[in-house]
């Protein structure tokens, strides 16, 4: 009797176990870093689109929600200081976001582009089933795959 209440007491901390770490994991997939200039804490995620140089970011601090860009080996000769637009399609509704800057210098290659989001544009985004960067020398097209989509749901989660 005894050796029976211990195994159900041993199969119930396993299960319990079980679901504190498939919490802890759903919960790990966000990645945070402090900022160096305002050390808040920023909560970020990112999707891969062109191997490890090509890839999206979500990332927030406080109320702040942030879509960003980067490529790291891009063949751009230059960025016009204008409206950069990175066109979303969505089974929730096509939209587009706009941005006047790009971080690219000549001693960090790295090119980014980023946007603030609304909460319009989150609801959105979770439909997205492709993106579409038009720059002034290239138009870069990319359609998300189921994989990407969850990295999307994934990085959306973690905005809020």
């Amino acid at each position: 009797m005894k050796y029976h209440l211990c195994t159900k007491a041993i199969l119930l901390l396993g299960v319990a176990g079980l679901l504190l770490t498939c919490q802890q994991t759903s919960f790990g997939q966000c990645k945070e870093k402090r900022s160096e200039s305002t050390q808040q804490k920023i909560r970020y995620q990112t999707i891969p689109l062109g191997g490890k140089h090509e890839y999206l970011m979500l990332s927030s601090s406080g109320d702040e929600k942030l879509f960003s860009y980067h490529n790291e080996k891009i063949d751009l000769v230059y960025h016009v200081q204008m409206f950069t637009e990175i066109r979303f399609t969505s089974s929730r509704g096509n939209f587009s976001l706009y941005t006047t800057t790009s971080d690219r210098t000549r001693w960090n290659s790295c090119f980014t582009l980023s946007a603030p989001l609304t909460s319009k544009e989150l609801e959105k985004m979770k439909g997205a089933s492709q993106i579409v960067i038009i720059l002034p020398e290239e138009k870069k097209v990319f359609s998300l795959t189921t994989k990407k989509i969850e990295m999307l749901h994934e990085a959306l989660a973690c905005l809020y």
